[in-house]
């Protein structure tokens, strides 16, 4: 018997939600709004879903000697969850306390030069030819038995997810006028629209689904907080069908059924299945192994040593800790328990609390630190930290989501860190008729009237 049944919760996780739109309305701050809405889909929609008998059920490792899941299980398993979404919005809310700017950025020039732009442009053709190069050769090497988890490189097999950067990258030199040529332009599509096609796949459902977040918050940077609200609300709808026609591909090849099971997937989260790696996370921690402490952070240090110099470095995960799969397995498997699961794993409750704390922290202070940026560097690393929380909510092994945040955007960090001079300094005039609130950030470099209040 849990302390509180499924309507509370759910009330709990809705009233997040109604929370986190006040927030954005009047702070202009979509980072509340994307985790309660995300934590909720997997959270109080995946158990509604599953116990209305609107999924196919409950996700099943009876092979290997898990226990099968019940309602009661995910019961509680939800109530962890909403107790560490609750910690994860209130410690943000505690430590964001700006208005994010709505910046006008028909007035505001592009800050780099226009070799910046044309380097941008030969850059993502170039990772875009090195992408189809290393898919190849990755193919060519699990087709020869190599095991993905054990004795292939991460480095070749996260590569390709450097075009969710360069998309980012193209994405915001575009909005901010960097593309001023009919051919720069057509370049710039080119690279879009074959991003798009790379990464639209059951393989690459996240890296498609990351850029199109990043999309979002770039096109909609200078709009006021209730239009950005419509936008990133419709742009999360048609986000939710793209990934599940994307997961529907693995099993379907006409469109009839492609659509059909993409409608299934999208409306029974079945790709939203964390709350059922978080009820089979409990039957590991504590029974089977002790809580980790820190030092599944810790991996995140180690993770980047190549096999080559570590050969027996451990893969990560609790299927791997507990023998349950190895380099003969020839795949890595587990089912991903949310960022608060692997905080769960950490130190149960306290371990929720104190990272909760941590990530809220860093998160907030990045987030104000891009104000204080040109508009150009502000949007670009708002748009990275949206992207990244959509793989880093769903969590799992942390070491290896890292490493996908890493190959993923370091094209954006590239950018930003070679022209961090250029950057640093928001430019002048940042004036704009409805951005009333007056530099609340405290940088003495803005003028009056820079922030928008509702």
């Amino acid at each position: 018997m849990t302390l509180f049944e499924f309507p509370e919760l759910c009330a709990a996780q809705l009233g997040l939600i109604f929370l986190s739109v006040i927030w954005m309305l009047r702070r202009n701050d979509e980072i509340p709004l994307l985790i309660s809405t995300f934590l909720t889909y997997c959270g109080s929609y995946r158990y509604w879903a599953v116990t209305s008998g609107l999924s196919r059920g409950w996700v099943s490792l009876s092979n290997f000697g898990f226990p099968p899941i019940d309602d009661q299980k995910a019961l509680t398993a939800l109530l962890f969850i909403i107790f560490g979404e609750i910690c994860l919005i209130g410690f943000y809310m505690l430590f964001q306390r700006q208005h994010l700017p709505v910046w006008r950025i028909t007035d505001t020039p592009f800050p780099l030069s226009p070799k910046w732009s044309n380097r941008i442009l030969m850059g993502g053709l170039f990772c875009m030819g090195v992408t189809l190069v290393a898919r190849n050769q990755l193919v060519a090497l699990i087709r020869a038995g190599r095991s993905l988890g054990f004795q292939i490189s991460a480095y070749l097999y996260l590569f390709p997810f450097a075009l969710v950067g360069i998309a980012t990258v193209v994405m915001c030199v575009w909005k901010f006028g960097g593309f001023r040529s009919i051919f720069s332009k057509a370049i710039a599509l080119f690279i879009l629209a074959s991003v798009a096609s790379l990464t639209f796949a059951p393989s690459g459902r996240f890296q498609f689904l990351g850029w199109l977040i990043a999309a979002g918050v770039i096109f909609s940077a200078n709009f006021r907080p209730h239009k950005r609200l419509v936008l990133l609300s419709t742009l999360a709808v048609v986000a939710i069908a793209l990934f599940a026609t994307a997961g529907a591909l693995r099993n379907t090849t006409n469109s009839v059924n492609l659509n059909q099971a993409a409608w299934e997937r999208a409306f029974s989260a079945e790709d939203a299945n964390m709350l059922d790696g978080f009820v089979l996370l409990q039957e590991v921690y504590p029974d089977r192994l002790p809580f980790s402490l820190g030092m599944e952070h810790i991996e995140v240090l180690l993770r980047p040593i190549p096999r080559a110099i570590w050969p027996n470095k451990p893969v990560g995960g609790y299927m791997n800790k507990l023998g349950l799969i190895d380099a003969n397995s020839g795949f890595t498997l587990g089912i991903s328990p949310t960022l608060l699961g692997s905080f769960y794993a950490e130190g149960w409750l306290i371990g929720i609390a104190f990272f909760c704390f941590l990530y809220s922290y860093c998160i907030a202070k990045l987030v104000v630190y891009s104000t204080r940026l040109h508009p150009f560097a502000g949007v670009l690393i708002r748009a990275v930290i949206c992207a990244a929380l959509v793989p880093l909510l769903r969590a799992g092994d942390l070491p290896g989501i890292y490493a996908w945040i890493g190959m993923g955007f370091w094209p954006c960090f590239l950018v930003l860190w070679l022209n961090r001079h250029i950057l640093s300094m928001p430019p002048q005039p940042l004036v704009s008729p409805y951005l009333i609130y007056s530099n609340p950030s405290g940088h003495p470099n803005y003028p009056e009237s820079t922030f928008y209040r509702p």
